[in-house]
Formats: structure tokens, C-alpha cells, sequence
């Protein structure tokens, strides 16, 4: 009797020990399961970062081509074949002062548009996304909106470097404020186009603003349908870096960006 309670008790300690270590296997098991399930989705994660990354520098670069066709059609090209008819009108001339004067205004011609020609070369050269800066950009985009005349622009921000922003943010930035800017100008029939940035030791705030007629919200649902609708396209950059943001009717249309200066040091982890 004794030797058989003794082996039922080896018998317990052996099958006890047999499912500790299939237990222990199975944990170990699950365990290498889910770290190979987070290395791949950390790796889908990372491909899909550096697609929309990519995407969205293709998207600044044709909007920076487009920028650049259009100043070459609208102001260095007019200017040129102006320089032209005047310099056919010259030939006509047998006044010597009249010729003289006419000669030096197409100089004065000339010399805007290689100044122009300097400048536009000088966007093309530098235009280096590893330094690239949204401030910077939109500082040059604004300028250019006022020299056309298409509309008044009012363009504020802080005196700070921002190299605290990785480049997804800086060109998702820039995304969002061409999107509004493109849309005032085609559908709000606006005179003014502001953009104010402040920063604050936890965000980074962007207001956008146009005097034009505003948005229908009624309409809403329609604007938002399809991927190319300005407003959706808008939203959903701005949801890609973690912001927050809502829309305001005041003699106009408002754009109020907050984005939360730990969002984007936890993006960049």
C-alpha cells in the first residue's frame, strides 16, 4: 500500500513537471509568435510611413513645378514679350533720345526678369528635403501669391528654427496650407489670404484664414465625397500627424491647427 501511494506521488510529480513544461512551451511559443506578428507589422508600418512620405515629396514637387510654370508664363514670359514689341517698336524710330530711352526701359525689362530667372534657379537648387522647412516654404509661397496679385496675403510665425519637426510634419504642413490656399483662390472668391503660426512650449498652433465667401456646411458631405476633395484631403493630413483642428465661418473661412508638440516626438520613436 505504501509503495503504491509513493508511486502515484512520483506519478503526480512527473505529470505535474510535464504540463509546467508544456505550459512553459506553449508561453514560449506565444510569446515568439507575437514578437515575429510586431516585427512585421512594425516593418508594414515603416514601408507605409516612408510610401506617404514619398508621396507627399512628390506631391510638394509638382506643386513647386506648377508654382514655377506659372511664374515663368505669367511674369517672366509677359515681360520678355513686351521687351520684344518694344524692341520692334524701337527699330521703327529714326530719334536718337527716343531710341536711348526706349533701349534703357527694356534693359530695365530684362534685368527684372534674370532677377526672376536667379530667383526661380535658386528654389530648384535648394530644394533640399533633408533641411527642409515648412515656415520657409509657405514664406516664399505667400510672397509669390502677393507679387501675382491674386490676392492680399498676411503671413506671421515665430522667429524659430522649427528643426524640431521631422519631415513628415514639415511636408504635411505644407500640404494642408497649399489645400486651403488652392481652394480659397478657386472657390471663395476672397481678396485676403492669411496664415498665422504661434508656438508655445506644448503646441504648435496654424490658423488659416480668407475673407471670401465661406464654406456651406450644408454642403459638407458633398465637399468630403471623393479623394480629391479639398476638405477631405485637408482633414485627413492633418489627422496622419496626430492634430487636432476645426473649421470657423468668421467674414470668411477659419482653419484652426493644433498640433501637440509630443505627438511628434512620439512619431518619430
Amino acid at each position: 500500500m505504501y509503495e503504491k501511494e509513493i508511486n502515484v506521488f512520483f506519478l503526480s510529480v512527473i505529470l505535474t513537471v510535464l504540463l509546467l513544461v508544456m505550459a512553459v512551451y506553449f508561453v514560449i511559443i506565444s510569446i515568439r509568435r507575437r514578437n515575429i506578428l510586431y516585427k512585421r507589422e512594425r516593418e508594414a508600418n515603416a514601408i507605409l510611413h516612408k510610401q506617404e512620405l514619398l508621396e507627399t515629396r512628390q506631391e510638394v514637387q509638382q506643386k513647386l513645378m506648377q508654382n514655377i510654370g506659372s511664374e515663368l508664363h505669367d511674369t517672366i514670359g509677359q515681360k520678355l514679350t513686351l521687351t520684344y514689341l518694344q524692341m520692334e517698336n524701337t527699330l521703327q524710330s529714326d530719334n536718337i533720345d527716343d531710341i536711348k530711352t526706349r533701349i534703357s526701359a527694356q534693359n530695365a525689362l530684362i534685368q527684372e526678369s534674370l532677377n526672376e530667372l536667379r530667383s526661380i534657379s535658386k528654389m530648384l537648387t535648394t530644394q533640399d528635403f533633408s533641411n527642409f522647412n515648412f515656415v520657409h516654404y509657405l514664406l516664399k509661397e505667400m510672397a509669390r501669391i502677393n507679387e501675382s496679385g491674386l490676392c492680399k496675403t498676411v503671413f506671421t510665425y515665430p522667429d524659430e528654427h522649427f528643426d524640431f519637426l521631422n519631415e513628415k510634419v514639415n511636408l504635411s504642413l505644407v500640404r494642408i496650407c497649399q489645400e486651403f490656399i488652392q481652394n480659397s483662390l478657386k472657390h471663395s472668391g476672397c481678396a485676403q489670404l492669411e496664415i498665422h503660426i504661434t508656438l508655445t512650449d506644448e503646441n504648435l498652433r496654424i490658423v488659416c484664414i480668407d475673407n471670401g465667401r465661406g464654406i456651406d456646411w450644408e454642403k459638407a458631405s458633398e465637399y468630403r465625397i471623393g479623394s480629391g476633395s479639398g476638405l477631405k484631403s485637408i482633414e485627413r493630413r492633418i489627422n496622419s500627424i496626430g492634430a487636432g483642428f476645426r473649421w470657423e465661418n468668421k467674414n470668411g473661412t477659419q482653419l484652426h491647427i493644433d498640433l501637440p508638440l509630443n505627438k511628434i516626438a512620439a512619431d518619430e520613436t
